[in-house]
């Protein structure tokens, strides 16, 4: 079966977010310090405010942010090892 461009990225996405996951529950084990900020905090990407198109008719409006932290990184590099 051929692996196409969507299957691959269906697959970094779901890797991504099941390490964000993983690095949420290891945050709740590991007391606070040093490898608790390792895996719980991460770096905010997407926009600040949503961008909004009025073009009188219909008015729409686009946005999004995703949190990634160091296991969301790893889920989404075993994503795209597992769909090669």
């Amino acid at each position: 079966m051929a692996k196409t461009a969507g299957t691959t990225l269906m697959m970094i996405i779901l890797g991504g977010i099941l390490g964000g996951y993983l690095g949420e529950l290891m945050g709740l084990l590991i007391p606070n310090g040093f490898l608790h900020d390792i895996f719980v905090k991460g770096f905010p990407l997407g926009f600040d405010s949503p961008i909004v198109l009025n073009l009188k008719v219909i008015i729409l409006t686009f946005g999004f942010k995703i949190m990634i932290n160091l296991f969301g990184i790893v889920g989404m590099i075993a994503g795209l090892y597992y769909s090669k």
